[in-house]
């Protein structure tokens, strides 16, 4: 199903910086990360992203395996001492995405992500400004409602603006396979925090604007305690960069004999 990595990608991030319970962000934080200052600040990114494989021409790579929608809901926090983001929950639209993500530790859910549509000939029609039309992004499984986004792009910015953001990288990762084995083994077969390795960034012109956010409640998921009790900002940045693979960070040992 996957080339091996390095993989090169490029496309939109949709990014949503927002307040919650930091009580709640706290709880989904797993040792040994700690949480970050200010204890209430957390991010949504979403990205639609063009991806293939370094070595392959991008028009020679199969089109369904080419792009891919994924939201991801970050929280700041600390790892020793050094600020980093813990991938919380994420979700994926394509089967072959959920299995990278878990390769890399991100544990993609696969979901539907719809955008409003978007087109360079559609502005002069439907808007009053300059910078683009409103965006409005939904991500669903099984029918329900997982979390609905909108964006309404107001002005550029430069990318010093997003200190705040950045600050926050590497995105750390929870890989984890739990123990199937009969007798069990006593502990989970991989267990260990992953950081992505990523190389030749480049980043186009990046807009801020109004946005909105909203976590829905859906049959299998856990993410209401995380919900938004305000949106700090709201930011669209086109991005490309090269994923090399991941380096371990922390490894767990759960110590437990086998029964």
């Amino acid at each position: 199903m996957l080339e091996p990595l390095p993989w090169r990608f490029a496309g939109n991030l949709l990014l949503f910086h927002f307040r919650a319970d930091p009580d709640a962000i706290a709880a989904y934080l797993p040792e040994p990360l700690t949480p970050s200052d200010p204890p209430d600040e957390a991010y949504v990114w979403s990205p639609h992203l063009k991806c293939y494989p370094e070595g392959v021409a991008p028009e020679d790579w199969p089109a369904a395996r080419s792009h891919y929608d994924v939201a991801v809901i970050g929280l700041p926090c600390r790892l020793h001492g050094e600020r980093t983001m813990f991938s919380t929950f994420q979700w994926c639209n394509r089967d072959w995405l959920v299995l990278l993500s878990w390769f890399l530790g991100a544990c993609s859910k696969q979901a539907e992500i719809e955008t409003s549509g978007l087109h360079p000939l559609l502005p002069g029609m439907t808007q009053d400004g300059g910078l683009g039309t409103r965006l409005k992004r939904t991500v669903s499984r099984h029918g329900e409602a997982v979390m609905r986004m909108e964006f309404s792009p107001q002005r550029v910015i430069d990318l010093a603006e997003l200190e705040f953001y950045t600050r926050n990288l590497p995105l750390t990762c929870m890989r984890h396979v739990p123990d199937c084995h009969v007798p069990p083994l006593g502990k989970p077969l991989v267990h260990d925090l992953t950081q992505m390795v990523m190389s030749g960034l480049e980043q186009g012109e990046t807009l801020a604007g109004e946005g909105s956010l909203e976590f829905c409640p859906a049959d299998n998921e856990e993410l209401m305690p995380l919900a938004p009790k305000e949106v700090l900002g709201a930011y669209w940045m086109p991005m490309g960069f090269m994923l090399d693979g991941v380096r371990i960070v922390h490894q767990y040992d759960a110590a437990i004999s086998p029964q």
